[in-house]
């Protein structure tokens, strides 16, 4: 019993393990698309990357970014941006990963 016991310990220690790292290097986001022309604005893109990416204990988040136009709620739409860390500009590709409705999920990546 008591083996059994320290086995469901270590499982649910290691599944907290995984949740954790899962959310710590996730870098997507969720916004809601204008009702005008079904994009999420520019400036609503801009700030969610500038916030919402970065790779713990690799990289920081970028200084800024900046972005040609919004995001189309449109399945795999992609957008790219221009962010600088540290001084150095990089190509960062916004890509849309789901549409529900109004509200449109996307993902970062930065261009070799």
């Amino acid at each position: 019993m008591k083996r059994i016991v320290i086995a469901l310990a270590v499982a649910a220690v290691l599944a907290a393990g995984v949740v954790t790292a899962w959310n710590v290097f996730d870098n997507s986001s969720v916004a809601t698309v204008s009702r005008a022309d079904h994009t999420v604005p520019r400036a609503e893109v801009e700030r969610l990357a500038e916030k919402n990416y970065a790779i713990p204990f690799f990289q920081d988040g970028p200084q800024s970014v900046s972005c040609p136009s919004g995001l189309r709620a449109k399945m795999d739409y992609t957008v790219r941006c221009t962010a600088v860390f540290k001084g150095k500009s990089s190509t960062m590709l916004i890509s849309v990963t789901a549409v529900h409705g109004d509200r449109v999920s996307f993902d970062y990546g930065l261009e070799k």
